[in-house]
């Protein structure tokens, strides 16, 4: 097996090309940087790897912000498999194996190691449509935040004692230009979906389900890509880090809590989402109360009942059945919700 491991950099990147030989022992067949990481930096360094490796190649590189893209649609659109794996599991894989110091050189060398050792899944480009969708989510989510912040700006100059009208007027335009930049996100984002079919019926799928509404399902759907790579409730749990982290050693039993090793805004929707789900008027609700009646702190059940959310929203979109809150009443259990998917592992 060949691994190409690229450290990819803002500017710049630096490669390690390895191969494994007789079980476990590992060849370096070569290693460059730094290069460009632009069109043409990429197209050197396909001919540099042509010229050194004969038959298939996996490419292995970190997701580093958005800076890996370029790299991983290249190599991917060469016919080449390409893994884009979490930067958390290179960093603790080179401290599993004694890795002392850090330059990017060492940071490419242990990520095709990792690739050689773990072997990790393929990696494949989402649609144009949900990549749009992504940027549009996380676009709104950050100008509602700029909002959020100026609007208490705004209120704080308005009960001050004295305040400049001419600071007053532009924290006021500032707040009128978001709100407009607001609604034209939402406009884009009902706009996008109505072009994809399959988009809508997701988004159909969701919205079936209480204490979903159009923003949260869209921002579900944007951070898994609509659910393609998933397909357990554990695995959900785990993309959006909230699985189960029990603490025990011996005979020690420690605080559990989730793991948080996930993707922050599919767990803040989530959450988000289980305040509405438990003032409705659905088995969720019950769900939601009989955790606290067990003595679970509000927030604790806020957020098994957001895990749950999740679970309930993959298999309806898994299965193309829309949510039933009666679905399997009689012969459920009281702490889950019976549906024709897997549900929460």
């Amino acid at each position: 097996m060949v691994v190409l491991g690229i450290d990819v950099g803002k500017r710049e990147l630096f490669v390690s090309l390895q191969e494994t030989q007789s079980g476990t022992d590992v060849r370096v067949i070569g290693k460059r940087g730094p290069i460009a990481n632009t069109a043409a930096g990429l197209h050197d360094l396909t001919t540099w790897l042509q010229k050194r490796t004969i038959g298939d190649v996996r490419v292995v590189m970190e997701a580093t912000n958005v800076y890996w893209e370029r790299c991983a649609h290249h190599f991917h659109a060469q016919g080449v498999a390409v893994s884009v794996v979490n930067p958390a599991q290179i960093k603790y894989f080179a401290r599993s194996v004694l890795r002392r110091g850090k330059t990017d050189a060492m940071d490419a060398e242990i990520i095709a190691r990792y690739g050689l050792v773990m072997q990790p899944g393929c990696w494949a480009p989402p649609s144009t449509t949900l990549i749009d969708l992504k940027h549009l989510t996380r676009e709104r989510e950050s100008v509602l935040g700029r909002r959020t912040q100026e609007n208490n700006h705004l209120i704080a100059l308005r009960d001050a004692h004295h305040a400049s009208a001419v600071v007053i007027t532009l924290a006021a335009q500032r707040l009128e230009l978001l709100d407009r930049q607001l609604v034209a996100l939402d406009e884009a984002l009902h706009a996008l979906v109505n072009t994809d079919q399959e988009l809508q019926q997701q988004l159909k799928l969701l919205l079936t389900v209480p204490g979903f509404a159009f923003i949260s399902a869209v921002t579900i759907l944007a951070e898994t890509a609509g659910f393609s790579r998933l397909s357990t409730g554990a695995e959900i749990s785990a993309a959006a880090g909230m699985a189960p982290s029990p603490q025990q050693s011996g005979s020690k039993t420690g605080r559990g809590s989730i793991s948080k090793t996930g993707n922050a805004r599919l767990r803040r929707i989530a959450y988000l989402s289980a305040l509405g789900a438990a003032k409705s008027n659905s088995r969720l609700k019950t769900f939601y109360e009989q955790l606290k009646a067990r003595g679970k702190p509000p927030k604790v059940a806020l957020t098994a009942l957001g895990r749950k959310l999740l679970c309930i929203g993959l298999a309806v979109v898994k299965s193309g059945t829309p949510y039933q809150d009666d679905f399997g009443q009689s012969d459920a259990r009281s702490d889950e919700f019976a549906h024709p998917a897997l549900l929460c592992g």
